[in-house]
């Protein structure tokens, strides 16, 4: 009778202690995929703060962002891909208030930041100037040249000073090279078909010849030298 008692104590208490484990191990589980949660609701989090945070707009961050400011000016030569994008609320602080100078439109919007991206950068005496790709996909790829004021970086004057593209019946471009630190010399071409009184197709072939000056102050000057234009192969102007 007692041996049966005592095996019957043993059982229970076997029993408890098989329960508890279980429980034990139950509750560790639910703490491990309650933790596993909570760290990936961290990186989440952490990844969408970085991808809303704001820069700091200062020089060192258009340094960052831009190569050192190349001789040749043509736009199919640019690794586009390769391009740094431009934070939108720089873009709304520093690009689209300012009027297009020399070039256009008249204003760039910030409807689709995505469209913007650094190029190149150079440090001047008394300002700095950075140029940007602007793609319209629409129409063109644009590039911009900007000067920024140093203690600042406010924008000073914004200028085309290349673009490749095409529109319906128009396909144009424009290139160059710095001649100097302070002179841009550029040729812009531009095709378009027209119908003839025959219905036959003629192109006409326009060519323009022109510079841009930089002044020590960073003010864009165009000087248009002269034109040329071609309907088929008869010059017309």
């Amino acid at each position: 009778m007692k041996k049966t008692i005592l095996l019957l104590i043993i059982i229970s208490l076997y029993s408890c202690k098989s329960e508890s484990k279980k429980q034990l191990e139950t509750d560790t589980e639910g703490y491990t995929t309650e933790l596993k949660i909570e760290k990936i609701e961290t990186k989440i989090l952490q990844s969408t703060t970085e991808i809303d945070s704001v820069p700091e707009f200062n020089i060192s961050y258009i340094k960052s962002k831009t190569a050192t400011l190349s001789e040749q000016i043509d736009i199919e030569k640019i690794d586009i891909k390769q391009l740094k994008k431009i934070h939108g609320e720089f873009i709304t602080k520093y690009i689209t208030p300012h009027k297009i100078d020399i070039g256009y439109p008249d204003y760039l919007h910030a409807d689709y930041p995505e469209a913007y991206a650094f190029n190149e950068f150079k440090e001047y005496e008394n300002f700095y100037l950075y140029t940007f790709t602007y793609d319209d996909e629409s129409c063109c790829r644009t590039l911009y040249a900007v000067t920024a004021e140093k203690n600042s970086l406010k924008t000073i004057n914004i200028s085309v000073i290349g673009f490749e593209g095409g529109d319906g019946g128009w396909v144009g471009k424009k290139y160059g090279k710095w001649y100097s630190d302070y002179g841009i010399g550029n040729t812009d071409v531009s095709n378009y078909d027209e119908e003839s009184a025959e219905q036959n197709k003629e192109t006409e072939i326009d060519t323009t010849w022109s510079e841009i000056q930089l002044s020590k102050k960073g003010i864009f000057k165009y000087i248009k030298h002269h034109k040329v234009k071609y309907i088929g192969n008869k010059q017309v102007e």
